[in-house]
């Protein structure tokens, strides 16, 4: 019986650092699924577009979809490496399969497990007695997709009361930093709740201006920890993801 391909999509990042995580992922589902042809593609066709000028050629899910067609593959299992199931995981799921025998594996945050083992798997990068700030992105435009980031945030913040959710875009948004600013803290631990630390980290949170998160919060020092995809716990929530869609394709 022929076993399907693996397409880990992810939404792409044009920093050149940050891509390295995308190695490491790489590296970690060969190792797991060893007799599997394993491929990738973006959502984000702006970082597609970026890359493509710095001489980096990636793939969005059509074009992937296409090359695996081309090489008479019938059956597809594309894993998320989304954190929650909104807007860029939609475009994953309205993808032109016809023909194909496909399965969706879950994006991170998806069921009120995967919650509790995500908090689970970020217990090593809270310190009880030092504020940290998990850096979420969120959604300007749908607000229903900040549901499980919200969920997420009141799961860790009863766990760890000098913790915090705060977002790029939509809901809990920057609000919350002004808890941390209040604790007038020495120094401030952000934890990416994103599988890249790209350029919201970079800018948004650590950048220089005024309204850098850094300096919203007012803390003289700051660390940042490494991003989702490093955390070896966190790649075993997409992989056993990924397990249960291998399951629904034989």
């Amino acid at each position: 019986m022929n076993k399907p391909a693996i397409v880990l999509i992810a939404f792409g990042t044009s920093v050149a650092d940050a891509r390295k995580v995308f190695d490491y992922i790489d590296e970690q589902a060969r190792q797991r699924y060893p007799d599997y042809t394993v491929r990738w593609a973006f959502t984000s066709q702006f970082i597609i577009n970026k890359l493509k000028k710095q001489g980096q050629v990636t793939h969005n899910v059509a074009e992937t979809i296409a090359q695996l067609r081309a090489e008479g593959v019938e059956k597809i299992v594309f894993q998320s490496l989304h954190v929650v199931p909104g807007q860029e995981y939609r475009k994953v799921l309205a993808a032109d399969t016809s023909g194909l025998e496909v399965a969706f594996g879950d994006a991170l945050l998806t069921s009120d497990e995967d919650i509790t083992q995500v908090v689970d798997a970020l217990r090593p990068h809270v310190d009880a007695d030092e504020p940290t700030v998990f850096v979420a992105h969120g959604n300007d435009n749908y607000p229903e997709y900040n549901d499980q980031i919200v969920a997420f945030a009141e799961r860790v913040e009863a766990a760890y009361p000098r913790s915090v959710v705060a977002s790029v875009e939509g809901s809990p948004g920057v609000e919350p930093l002004q808890k941390v600013k209040q604790m007038h803290p020495q120094q401030v631990n952000f934890v990416p709740l994103m599988i890249v630390s790209g350029d919201h980290m970079i800018n948004d949170v650590a950048g220089d201006e005024e309204d850098s998160w850094k300096n919203t919060v007012g803390a003289p020092n700051y660390r940042m920890t490494t991003s989702l995809g490093w955390n070896n716990g966190i790649l075993d929530i997409y992989f056993d993801h990924l397990d249960a869609a291998l399951q629904q394709v034989g």
